[in-house]
C-alpha cells in the first residue's frame, strides 16, 4: 500500500481520514429499511444493530460478504433483508467511493474484498446466516477475501473467527492490535493475515474436512515459483522456472473482481488489456517490452507469462549511481554519471519512439517501470496503462511522474503523459524534487544553486523541467514573498535562515485550527492511526518547536492542547514520541510541571514502560522526559526519577526483545537512543556508569553498521533489510549525533574510526526527497550541527549551514509564511517528525548555537567535488 494513500484522497492539500471526503460518490445504502432503525456511521463504514445494549458477543464468527462494484447495491439489500429479519448486527461501506478504495490496487490487503460484515451472536446463528446468505446470493460473483475461508461452493460469502471489536492492546507506537481469546481462555493477537487464520484451540464447525497445508513448491500449471516480486491487492507477481523448459520467467497474477482503480476497472481486466498490448508490440516492435508467453485463467485468477527481463530497476539504478548519495564522488565521476544519463535517456527515447510509432502510449513512465539490465540495456516493464494513441490515456500514473490534471485538460497532445513522464525521470536523475517542483517551481532555482557542486548539465536540467515554469514566469500572488535569490544564503546565511525561521513559525501559526476535529495543526497520517495530540504527529510537537523557538503560542491552542490531553491519557502510549512523556515535556515547559509530573508518572507505572527500552516509547523516552521536567523546575525528585529509569534499562535482562522490532537500529527504535538518554543521565547525575554503559551499546550499534561501496558507512531499519539509511530517525544521522556527543566527553578509539566515514554517508546528502526531522534533510542538519559544534572544524561547520540553507528550497509559500510537503511528499503537515515544525525546531538549534555567531567574516565555501 502507498503510504498515506488513504488519507492523501480527501484533500488536495492536507492528510485526512478518508471518511472526510467531501464528496464519496453514490451513497450504499439499505433499499429497505425497518421503521424505527437507523444506521450509525463508523468511519468509511455504517453500521446497523450495533452498540453496547445488543448482546452482542466479544467475540467468534465473522461472515463476510463481497460483492462486484456493479452488484453492490443488490448484494446489500440482500444481506440487509436477511439481517434485520434476523435481528443481527452488520455493516457495510457507506458509499462508492469507499468500495473502490478498500478494493483498489494499493490498499490494504488485510481488509482485501469486503464489503459487508455480519456478526453472528453465537456458531448456530453463524451456521444459518451463512446458509441463508449463501442460498440468496447464490449465482454472485465477488472478490476473494483474503483473511477468510469461503462458504461451500459460494462466491461472495466468507467467514472467519476473530474479535468484533471488543477488546485491543495498545502498543508503544500508540497503535492498537485487536485481541482475541484462543481456545485455552487465553487472550492472543487477532491476526488479520492476508491467509485463513485460527487461534489456537479454535476449530471450524463449517467444514467437514480441513485442508491440509501446502508444502513443496509451488507450481502454477508448469511454472514452479521462485521468489515473490511483490505482492498487492491486485494479485502478486513472481519469478518462476517453466518446467518444461527451464527458462526462467515473469509471472503477473490478477485476482478477480479486485484491485481496482477509480475509473472502476480491475486487476483482470487490466491484465488482460496488457496481454493484447504486449502481443500487438512484440509483433510490431519486439524488444520494446518484455515478450508475452502465455496468459490463461487458473482457479479464479488470470495470469499473464512474460519474457523475465534480469537486472534492476530503475529506483535502485539510481540509489548506487547517483553523486547525490556517494561520498567518494570526484569531477571525473560525476561527469561519467551525466553521460550514463544522457545513454540511458536516448535509449529510452528510442524504445518510445518505437513504441509510438507502433500506435501506443506507455502510459506511467515511472522509476519502478524501467528495468536496466546487467548488460545496461534499457527495458520497459509493467504495460497496464499503455493505451492506443486514438484511446484517451490511462488515468493510472505515478505521483510526480504523472501530468497534473491542469496540464491534462489543457494539452491535447496524445503523448502528454510520456513526454511529461520522461521529463519527470530526467528530473530523478538530477534529484528527487518532483513534488515540490509541481507545487512551487521558482524552488528550481534554489535546486539548482544546492548541485552546484554536481553542476547539472543545462541540457538535462532544460529537460528535467520542461513542464514546470521558471521563476521569471510565475504570477505575482498578492500577500506572499518570491523564493530567495540563489546567491543570497551564499552571501548571508544566518540572516536568510533566520528569516526563513520566521517564515516557517507564521506558516505554522496561519494554519492552527482549534476548533477542527482531526487536527489542531495539518498531521501526517501517523497521527489518524495514534492519537492527534502527540509530540511526534500531533499538536505537543507544534507546541514545543514554536515555544523553543520564541514564538508565542495561541491560548486557544494551548487550551486545546491542555484539554485533548486530558481527554486521551488514559488512551495514550507512555513514550516520548506518540504518548505521555513526550506530552509531559512540552506542558512542563508551557509552566505546567504539576501536570507534566503526574503524566510522567503514570509513564513510569505504564505496562508498555516495563516491556519496551526504545528512546521512541519506552523507557529511555519516559527517563528523557523526567530529565526535561528536572531541567525545568531542578527539583531533585524528578533526577531520581530518571535515574531510577537509567537502572532499570542496565538491569534489563532481555535487551534485544525490548527494542524495535526485528533488532531494530537506530535513534529512535535501537541502541543509539538508549545511550543518548544514558550520556545525558550522566552529565546532570556526575555518574560515568551510565555513559559507560551507554558506549557498550554504541559499540554494538557500531556492530550493525556496515560499510558502503563509496567508503562510508550506513545502518539498516533492522535485521531483515540491507538498505543503507543516512536519516535521523533511522540511519545514519541518528548514529552520528549521539556518538558526536561521546566522542566529545569520552573518546573512545572505535567510535572516533567509525564517526567519519558515518558522517561521510550524510554530509553529500542535501536533495533528498523530504525536508523533515526524521527521514529528510531537517534530520540530517541537526545531526550535522551536532558534529560541526563538537568537532569545531571548518569543514564541519560549511556541511551544517549548506545542508541547513538546503532547506530553503523545500519551503513552499503560503501567505506570509511557508509549509513543507510532509510524510511521502504528498501533501502538507506541520508536524515535529516531517513537517514544518521540525524544520522550526532544526533552525533554532543552529541558529543559536555558536556555528552562525562565530567566525561570521569566515563566508562558508561550498563543498568541492569529492
Amino acid at each position: 500500500m502507498l503510504e498515506g494513500f488513504a488519507e492523501a484522497l480527501a484533500d488536495r492539500d492536507h492528510y485526512l481520514p478518508l471518511s472526510a471526503v467531501a464528496d464519496p460518490g453514490p451513497p450504499l445504502t439499505p433499499g429497505e429499511v425497518p421503521p424505527g432503525l437507523r444506521g450509525t456511521s463508523r468511519g468509511i463504514w455504517t453500521l446497523w444493530g450495533g452498540g453496547p445494549h445488543t448482546g452482542l458477543p466479544e467475540q467468534g464468527w465473522k461472515i463476510h460478504v463481497s460483492a462486484r462494484l456493479d452488484r453492490a447495491q443488490h448484494v446489500l439489500d440482500t444481506v440487509a433483508g436477511i439481517c434485520f429479519s434476523e435481528g443481527v448486527p452488520f455493516k457495510h461501506l457507506s458509499a462508492r467511493l469507499f468500495f473502490l478504495f478498500l478494493h483498489h490496487k494499493h490498499a490494504p490487503r488485510s481488509q482485501a474484498g469486503k464489503f459487508c460484515a455480519v456478526y453472528p451472536p453465537d456458531t448456530e446463528a453463524a451456521r444459518r446466516l451463512l446458509e441463508r446468505l449463501r442460498e440468496a446470493l447464490d449465482g454472485e460473483e465477488g472478490p476473494y477475501v483474503l483473511t477468510d475461508r469461503r462458504y461451500r461452493d459460494s462466491r461472495t460469502v466468507h467467514y472467519r473467527y476473530g474479535s468484533f471489536g471488543a477488546r485491543s492492546a495498545l502498543r508503544a507506537d500508540g497503535t492498537r492490535e485487536a485481541l482475541v481469546r484462543d481456545g485455552s481462555g487465553r487472550e492472543v493477537a487477532d491476526l488479520r493475515l492476508p491467509a485463513f487464520h485460527l487461534p489456537a484451540g479454535i476449530e471450524d464447525p463449517f467444514v467437514e474436512k480441513e485442508e491440509e497445508p501446502h508444502t513443496g513448491p509451488i507450481l502454477i500449471r508448469a511454472y514452479e515459483v521462485s521468489r515473490a516480486v511483490r505482492l498487492g491487492n491486485s494479485g502478486g507477481t513472481y519469478e518462476a522456472r517453466d518446467r518444461r523448459t527451464g527458462r526462467t520467467v515473469f509471472l503477473k497474477e490478477a485476482r478477480a473482481h479486485n484491485g481496482l482503480v477509480f475509473d472502476g476497472t480491475d486487476a483482470q481486466r487490466r491484465l488482460r488489456h496488457e496481454d493484447r498490448v504486449l502481443r500487438a508490440l512484440h509483433a510490431a516492435a519486439p524488444g520494446v517490452g518484455p515478450e508475452p508467453l502465455e496468459h490463461f485463467t487458473e482457479w479464479e485468477h488470470d495470469f499473464l507469462v512474460t519474457e523475465h527481463i534480469a537486472g534492476q530497476p530503475l529506483v535502485s539504478w539510481l540509489s548506487r549511481n547517483s553523486p547525490l548519495a556517494r561520498a567518494d564522488r570526484t569531477g571525473d565521476s560525476v561527469a561519467a554519471y551525466y553521460a550514463e544519463c544522457r545513454r540511458l535517456l536516448a535509449a529510452l527515447d528510442a524504445s518510445l519512439e518505437r513504441l509510438h510509432a507502433a500506435g501506443f502510449r506507455f502510459g506511467d513512465l515511472s522509476l519502478g517501470n524501467v528495468m536496466i539490465t546487467p548488460s545496461g540495456e534499457v527495458r520497459l516493464v509493467d504495460f497496464e496503462t499503455a493505451s492506443a494513441l486514438t484511446e484517451p490515456p490511462s488515468g493510472i500514473g505515478t505521483p510526480g511522474f504523472a501530468p497534473p490534471p491542469g496540464l491534462l485538460r489543457a494539452d491535447t497532445d496524445p503523448l502528454l503523459p510520456d513526454r511529461y513522464g520522461m521529463s519527470a525521470v530526467t528530473m530523478a536523475f538530477l534529484a528527487p524534487f518532483h513534488e515540490v517542483a509541481e507545487r512551487a517551481p521558482a524552488n528550481l532555482a534554489l535546486l539548482r544553486r544546492d548541485l552546484a557542486d554536481v553542476a547539472p548539465p543545462h541540457d538535462l536540467w532544460q529537460r528535467a523541467t520542461a513542464y514546470h515554469p521558471t521563476a521569471g514566469n510565475l504570477p505575482e500572488q498578492a500577500g506572499q514573498d518570491r523564493p530567495a535569490s540563489p546567491a543570497e544564503p551564499g552571501t548571508d546565511p544566518r540572516g536568510r535562515l533566520a528569516r526563513l525561521a520566521g517564515e516557517v513559525a507564521a506558516g505554522l501559526l496561519a494554519s492552527a485550527d482549534a476548533a477542527r476535529p482531526e487536527w489542531a495543526f495539518p498531521a501526517p497520517p501517523e497521527a489518524f492511526r495514534t492519537n492527534n495530540v502527540c509530540l511526534a504527529y500531533g499538536t505537543a510537537g507544534v507546541v514545543h518547536a514554536l515555544h523553543r523557538a520564541g514564538h508565542p503560542v495561541p491560548g486557544e491552542i494551548r487550551a486545546r492542547l491542555r484539554r485533548d490531553t486530558l481527554a486521551q491519557r488514559d488512551a495514550l502510549p507512555p513514550g516520548l514520541l506518540v504518548g505521555t512523556a513526550g506530552i509531559a515535556r512540552v506542558l512542563a515547559a508551557l509552566g505546567l510541571p504539576d501536570e507534566a509530573a503526574e503524566l510522567l508518572r503514570a509513564a513510569d507505572d505504564h505496562p508498555l514502560t516495563a516491556s519496551c527500552a526504545t528512546l521512541a516509547g519506552g523507557r529511555a523516552g519516559v527517563g528523557l522526559g523526567w530529565l526535561a521536567l528536572y531541567r525545568t523546575t531542578r527539583e531533585g525528585r524528578h533526577l531520581e526519577r530518571a535515574a531510577a529509569a537509567g537502572d532499570r534499562l542496565l538491569r534489563t535482562p532481555d535487551l534485544p526483545t525490548a527494542l524495535g522490532a526485528h533488532d531494530a537500529r537506530g535513534l529512535l527504535h535501537g541502541r543509539t537512543g538508549l545511550a543518548l538518554f544514558l550520556d545525558r543521565l550522566a552529565g546532570e547525575t556526575g555518574e560515568p556508569r551510565y555513559r559507560e554503559a551507554g558506549l557498550v551499546l554504541l559499540h554494538q550499534e557500531l556492530e550493525r553498521t556496515f560499510p558502503v561501496d563509496d567508503g562510508s558507512l550506513s545502518l539498516s531499519d533492522d535485521a531483515r533489510l540491507t538498505r543503507a539509511m543516512p536519516y535521523l530517525a533511522t540511519g545514519a544521522a541518528g548514529v552520528v549525533a549521539v556518538l558526536t556527543r561521546y566522542a566529545a566527553t569520552a573518546p573512545d578509539e572505535r567510535c572516533a574510526a567509525a564517526l567519519p566515514r558515518l558522517v561521510a554517508g550524510i554530509r553529500v546528502s542535501r536533495a533528498v526527497k523530504e525536508a523533515g526531522l526524521y527521514r529528510g534533510l531537517a534530520g540530517l542538519t541537526w545531526a550535522l550541527t551536532e558534529h560541526a559544534e563538537r568537532t569545531g572544524t571548518d569543514d564541519a561547520r560549511r556541511d551544517a549551514v549548506r545542508a541547513a540553507t538546503g532547506l530553503l528550497k523545500y519551503a513552499v509559500p503560503h501567505g506570509r509564511g511557508v509549509r513543507f510537503l510532509g510524510a511521502g511528499a504528498q501533501r502538507f503537515t506541520a508536524d515535529l517528525s516531517g513537517g514544518g515544525a521540525g524544520v522550526l525546531l532544526v533552525l533554532h538549534r543552529l541558529l543559536s548555537g555558536p556555528l552562525l555567531t562565530e567566525r561570521q567574516h569566515a563566508r562558508p565555501r561550498m563543498p568541492s567535488v569529492g
